[in-house]
């Protein structure tokens, strides 16, 4: 944007006044100004054209600083120049300051810093403790820690390097910066801290990652007697989430309830995201449940708490209730919720999704066309997948990677070759398993060695798994064999899992025994190198083997962790089920079918169709 009046926008002149009076036209002014939202900006521009109308723009250097303030809420920077630059009377410092925030705080610190080069060039007015905190945070957006050297220079110059407000915002430039010691000499040297300057340390040490930091500030400001602020806290739980620290967070959450902050919406906010994000989703859901006043940042959290632990059902029922009760999903919505529709195969449910995003204009957002186009990809979809990559305005490396595994997964390796031509991103570790896979699915061997001996990143497990399912495929068991030895410090015993599937599908049992019992020996207290090796001797027909296998788990207490499946019945939803359990609705009637399925087949019969009409009810064809 360039500081020019010349480019200002054009506001109306006449306007019928519908205000009483000009204190009344000045308090909604202000009340706007303090609740302003970005649908506030035509009644903003409406007042703008009341304030030039009744002269009040030109008597009132308030009603100036409110309305460039209230053009800032609305995210309306140029405006907020605009009314700057057209006062008929010179503005005063605070609406320099108001103009300043305004650029700032909309992400144009270039622009703020020049206007403050134009601030310090007036001959009567100086900048103050509420111009600096902008000018600093100006600064470190641009990443310039020479500028902000110079300018804490300038807080001595005035006499504000005591000064809490521009002190914390100098201790907020320099920890952004990676300054640390500098931070730390500016705290120290503030006689008197507010909690403020606290949050200040606590917070940035937390953006930073440096989490114990974080933390001995955030005891030291208990020691000294500080009373935390919700914004304390919200920082503080950011640094256990990020840590995983179940029992620390915990440990806030009782602190947060003693001190009366249980109700309040970012931080229960943020305890949804601790508790998602720690994978005990029941208190995460007992903290949504218990919130008087839920905001999309609510639902998002819990929703992806659920998604984070692959509750994806319980993530698509959070979903429909958060449109039943009127709440707007929005871009983070959406990307969370479209994996629990691509982990459980649910189309119809992604179809519903995509049609509501095309309603509200919710794209351009890579991140949510990427989720999008993963769904369609694993919903078997492929077609749909590449109209929604096609159409995408902004790709990103992540977008290139859906599509070209979405390829592999499809078994169109040549396709997914092309594509992976024609990125025009740097590939990363994971295009290459993408790529790898789909000369794997394709067999194209000869390709697949050279692309992963000419990578341009460090191979990691996928990568190894790759090339042993590609040799293995290919029935290149010899090399296969090497490639698993050679991947175990990347991969541990997961490739020779994957040679035992070669070996299984080209008859190869005595390979299959032989890994198998490796396996055991690397994972001893695993279930399934025992449940393998035990399966591996059936397939060879040694019974007695098996039998003493499952008699040897049994005696280790090692148990097989029982399977999971999804399916989405039209009509009727998404069912879960899980091997042995006998709680769904209609179990009767499902193990029914089960039963003479498999006595069907037992008999050699010939199945023509089976229909599930009732409870117990089946018939055949």
């Amino acid at each position: 944007m360039n500081i020019k009046a010349q480019s200002l926008l054009s506001l109306p002149t006449k306007r019928r006044t519908s205000f009483s009076s000009l204190s009344s036209l000045s308090s909604h002014l202000y009340l706007l100004h303090h609740r302003a939202a970005p649908h506030y900006l035509p009644k903003a521009r409406e007042l703008h054209a009341l304030l030039l109308t009744s002269s009040l723009l030109s008597s009132s250097p308030p009603a100036l600083t409110s309305l460039i303030s209230l053009y800032s809420k609305c995210c309306c920077p140029a405006s907020a120049l605009s009314a700057f630059y057209s006062s008929p009377s010179p503005p005063n410092l605070f609406a320099w300051n108001a103009a300043i925030s305004a650029l700032s705080s909309n992400t144009l610190p270039a622009d703020a810093l020049l206007l403050f080069r134009f601030l310090r060039s007036h001959p009567s007015l100086f900048p103050d403790h509420f111009t600096f905190p902008c000018v600093i945070k100006s600064i470190s957006d641009l990443g310039d820690a020479g500028d902000l050297k110079n300018t804490h220079a300038l807080l001595f110059k005035f006499g504000l390097v005591s000064d809490v407000f521009a002190s914390s915002a100098m201790v907020n430039g320099y920890l952004k910066l990676g300054i640390v010691d500098d931070a730390e000499v500016v705290f120290d040297e503030i006689p008197e801290k507010d909690v403020v300057l606290w949050n200040s340390m606590v917070n940035g040490f937390a953006q930073m990652g440096r989490f114990s930091n974080a933390k001995d500030y955030f005891h030291r400001m208990l020691e000294e007697g500080m009373v935390p602020s919700r914004f304390t806290v919200t920082g503080i739980l950011s640094v256990f989430t990020s840590t995983a620290d179940l029992n620390g967070g915990r440990n806030i959450h009782a602190f947060v309830v003693k001190i009366g902050y249980g109700f309040d919406v970012a931080i229960s906010n943020s305890l949804i995201d601790l508790y998602g994000k720690c994978h005990d989703v029941e208190e995460a859901a007992e903290v949504f449940e218990s919130m008087f006043e839920k905001d999309i940042f609510s639902w998002n959290s819990i929703i992806s708490a659920f998604e984070y632990s692959a509750d994806h059902p319980k993530a698509l029922l959070l979903f429909r209730q958060m449109l039943c009760v009127g709440v707007q999903p929005d871009s983070i919505t959406v990307a969370a919720v479209l994996p629990a529709c691509s982990q459980l195969a649910a189309l119809a449910h992604g179809r519903e999704i995509h049609t509501y995003l095309l309603r509200h204009g919710i794209r351009g957002d890579a991140f949510v066309d990427n989720a999008l186009m993963d769904m369609y990809a694993k919903c078997g979809m492929l077609d749909d997948a590449r109209n929604a990559f096609d159409v995408m305005p902004n790709r990103d490396v992540a977008s290139w990677n859906i599509i070209i595994d979405a390829y592999a997964s499809h078994g169109r390796g040549e396709d997914a070759l092309k594509l992976f031509s024609a990125m025009t991103t740097e590939p990363d570790e994971v295009t290459f398993v993408a790529v790898l896979s789909a000369c794997s699915h394709s067999g194209l061997v000869e390709i697949g060695v050279k692309i992963f001996e000419q990578m341009k990143v460090m191979p990691v497990a996928e990568h190894y798994l790759c090339m042993v399912d590609m040799l293995g495929r290919a029935g290149m068991l010899e090399k296969s064999k090497e490639m698993a030895a050679a991947a175990e410090k990347a991969c541990g015993v997961k490739g020779w899992r994957t040679y035992i599937a070669a070996c299984k599908e080209r008859g190869q049992m005595e390979r299959v025994v032989e890994a198998a019992e490796r396996l055991v020996e690397m994972e001893p207290a695993g279930s399934g190198a025992w449940v393998m090796a035990a399966n591996a001797y059936g397939w060879v027909g040694k019974y007695e083997e098996v039998a003493e296998w499952r008699g040897e788990m049994r005696r280790r207490g090692v148990r097989k962790v029982p399977g999971c499946s999804w399916v989405e019945v039209a009509g009727h939803g998404v069912h879960t089920f899980i091997s042995g359990e006998r709680c769904h609705p209609r179990a009767e009637a499902i193990y029914a079918v089960i039963h003479e399925l498999a006595g069907w087949i037992r008999d050699g019969g010939c199945l023509a169709q089976v229909g599930l009409n009732g409870p117990g009810e089946y018939r055949w064809n």
